[in-house]
């Protein structure tokens, strides 16, 4: 190690020892230092000690040599009486400096001769009362000794030395010193080595730790410098920090994970103690409700409460906090939009491993699209409650009238005006069951995406003239004004002509309902920024901005059917909406207020109408043939009733008619009898029509029936089903007669014809 080296060593450990008790280093330095500098101060006292007791003692011999030599020096002038000798060898002394005193005294006590060093206390002028000896009495040093000559006392010496022990103090003090510096730079010395294998390791580790403290970066590291055990304590601390890192990160991605899903869940999480003081809430139930986390945990969220959910929800709280029991409580919140939420809180007790309550953890749901869904699920069940009750109210209206009638048929008083009147009554009122249920099955079809446009070109005026005299009639029975304005111009359009007409009509009939007798209704078509606008408006009972969102959905009205008579079954808007929204286009709906009239107003896209107008072919019917009345009939249905009133209305027609009420016999009948046509139902037991229409394709003879599907299923489904099963024509119930007269008519002609027998027969299974 070079002297550099070392006096960075010393400087540092020096260093070390300002504030010794804050620093490991501080703390070794001060111990090694400490335990040094005592073992040295003791060992040191122990050898001053040692020291000043051989010191007294060669004092005590070189006091008591002296003393021997000047017994003997002074014997004989004692002896001879020789005082002058006496004095000069007392003066001899003179040379020894640590002699400070001396004397000879007679036997009998009396001072005979004495010396003493100038500025000293001459001896007593008698002999001290002291034992023989040597007394030492700190650095004074004391002798009596008789001096003896043939067994006889000759006189006694008495001397007094003076042992200069602050020089000798001082020579050893300047000796420990040095050994004190020595061992004390050794010692320090020593502190540097062991700060480099003891404490600098310590000192990283200490550094390492602040900074995981502080900066909370658990990937700092202590470098490694020995294989000892203090190299075995940084492996140890480095695979702590290591271990420490990788359940950090594991938390964080913890507390990420949990507090995305806390945050996905709208309102968030919650947290309380055990006293059931919030101590943490999500920052979504935060930003609904403005407050802050210390605010939260003061009980804040109380006061967010409802002024009616405030008292009982607190309560609860408490007694669901007092019992452990789970939190499940709906409440409605107060959010930064000044508007009510409502929430579902749930939560849980946290017991510890005694079964204590530690806490409390749930979360905020926000059950708003719940609740709108449930008050929509009411309003959808209170509209079709309307809707059941207005439907009954519609069906009975045609049966009443057509009781009425039949009644007035079979009575025998009734004339040929009378049975005329009931005819006509009992047919206005099916054809009005006929259209009622056609608009259902069409709501139906167009919620479900299954109905279809048949489109063809045709003229506005024709659409126009057949929607007016579908509502003529409801118009003049209430003696309304109808007043009609269209394009100057003949336009024609590419839609579908029954699909346009029923818009029109029914906006038509709407008004007319809605209108009080004498009224005006104004149908208006024009052609404006490549749109056909088409609205029509009435005088009648207004709309108020409430109820005009809700128009167009199916089953609304208005006004319920107790209000209006021709209240209908609520589906005429609705289905208006959706035929439009086929054709591409939308509808809107105005009104001034109650009492003010209203208006609807269609927008069709420019696309519906032709670019260049065609000719419009009028449709034909088909010839039939001179001998189609001979034909023979198979009627078969279930409802005895409607196979024995159908069978009648065909012999009236002049068909001949055989009749069958279930599948089975059917079959039987059709095969035994081998008729022109079959008229099926399709629920009947034993075989459906299906089954019999199959059955009889397979035949040889029936290659060329006729076979009509009558029935009351009329979805788009339903006549697939009876297309593949091998029917002609799919009719659903209740048919106008003169249809089914020109249905069965066209196909008598058709399979009379040779091509006809040119078929696809569907295979069985």
């Amino acid at each position: 190690m070079s002297w550099r080296t070392r006096l960075s060593t010393v400087v540092r450990a020096v260093g070390s020892l300002r504030k010794p008790r804050e620093t490991v280093r501080g703390k070794l330095m001060l111990v090694v230092m400490l335990s040094t500098m005592s073992a040295l101060l003791i060992a040191g006292a122990g050898l001053l000690l040692t020291e000043i007791q051989n010191n007294r003692e060669a004092w005590s011999q070189d006091v008591s040599t002296e003393a021997g030599i000047l017994a003997l020096a002074t014997a004989p002038a004692l002896s001879f009486a020789d005082r002058q000798t006496a004095v000069r060898n007392l003066a001899a002394l003179d040379a020894r400096p640590s002699i400070r005193a001396a004397a000879l005294y007679l036997p009998n006590g009396d001072l005979y001769a004495h010396y003493a060093r100038p500025g000293e206390i001459a001896p007593a002028i008698k002999l001290p009362k002291l034992p023989p000896g040597i007394r030492i009495r700190g650095d004074r040093v004391e002798l009596i000794r008789p001096i003896m000559q043939n067994q006889e006392v000759l006189g006694t010496l008495y001397l007094r030395a003076q042992y200069d022990l602050n020089e000798r103090l001082r020579a050893y003090a300047g000796v420990l010193a040095s050994v004190l510096l020595g061992s004390l730079i050794a010692a320090l010395l020593l502190t540097g080595w062991l700060q480099r294998v003891i404490t600098d390791p310590l000192d990283a580790m200490t550094r390492v730790a602040q900074g995981v403290v502080g900066q909370r970066d658990y990937s700092l590291r202590v470098s490694k410098t020995t294989n000892d055990e203090i190299g075995l304590v940084v492996d140890a601390f480095n695979n702590m920090l290591q271990e420490v890192q990788l359940r950090t990160r594991a938390l964080e991605e913890s507390e990420k994970l949990y507090r995305a899903i806390g945050e996905s869940i709208q309102y968030g999480v919650w947290i309380c103690d055990a006293q059931g003081r919030c101590t943490y809430a999500s920052d979504s139930f935060l930003r609904l409700t403005g407050l802050t986390q210390v605010q939260c945990a003061a009980f804040g969220w109380v006061r967010k409460l409802h002024a009616e959910d405030q008292e009982s929800s607190v309560k609860a709280w408490q007694e669901c906090v007092r019992t452990g029991a789970d939190w499940y409580r709906e409440f409605r919140i107060l959010g930064v939009d000044g508007l009510y939420h409502p929430i579902l809180a749930q939560g849980v007790a946290i017991l510890d491993d005694k079964n204590e309550i530690t806490g409390w953890a749930g979360i905020h749901l926000d059950i708003s699209p719940l609740k709108r869904t449930e008050q929509a699920l009411r309003e959808a069940d209170r509209r079709k409650d309307e809707f059941l009750a207005t439907l009954a109210h519609e069906l009975r209206n045609p049966l009443a009238p057509i009781r009425n009638a039949v009644k007035i048929l079979g009575l025998s008083n009734a004339d040929d005006r009378h049975r005329r009147w009931g005819r006509e009554v009992i047919a206005r009122q099916v054809q009005n069951m006929a259209l009622l249920l056609d608009d259902l099955l069409d709501v139906s079809r167009i919620t479900r995406g299954k109905l279809e446009l048949k489109k063809d070109f045709v003229e506005l005026q024709a659409i126009v003239e057949l929607a007016i005299e579908t509502a003529r009639p409801l118009i003049e029975a209430r003696r309304h004004h109808l007043n009609t304005r269209l394009p100057p111009q003949p336009l024609i359009l590419e839609a579908d002509l029954l699909r346009l007409s029923q818009i029109l009509s029914n906006l038509l009939t709407n008004a007319a309902k809605y209108t009080d007798a004498g009224g005006e209704i104004t149908l208006i078509v024009t052609q404006e920024d490549g749109q056909l606008i088409m609205s029509v408006a009435d005088n009648g009972i207004g709309l108020s901005k409430e109820s005009i969102p809700k128009l167009f959905a199916m089953f609304s009205q208005v006004q319920t059917a107790e209000d209006r008579a021709e209240g209908g079954l609520g589906i005429g808007l609705g289905l208006v909406k959706g035929l439009v929204q086929l054709h591409g286009g939308s509808i809107e709906a105005r009104s001034a207020g109650l009492g003010r009239g209203s208006e609807f107003i269609v927008y069709l896209p420019e696309s519906i109408i032709a670019q260049k107008p065609r000719e419009i072919r009028e449709e034909r019917g088909s010839a039939v043939a001179p001998d189609a009345k001979q034909a023979s009939i198979l009627v078969a249905d279930d409802n005895r009733d409607g196979a024995e009133s159908l069978s009648l209305m065909l012999e009236l027609s002049g068909y001949k008619v055989l009749r069958a009420f279930s599948g089975t016999e059917a079959f039987d009948l059709a095969a035994k009898n081998r008729p022109d046509a079959l008229i099926l139902d399709i629920g009947m037991p034993g075989l459906t029509g299906y089954e019999v229409a199959h059955r009889v394709r397979l035949e040889a003879w029936g290659k060329s029936v006729v076979l009509i599907a009558l029935t009351g299923w009329g979805q788009e489904d339903d006549k697939r089903k009876a297309q593949a099963a091998g029917f002609d024509e799919h009719l659903t119930k209740p048919i106008d007669p003169s249809t089914l007269d020109a249905t069965l008519a066209r196909l008598l002609v058709i399979h009379s014809h040779p091509k006809a027998l040119e078929r696809t027969v569907p295979e069985a299974g």
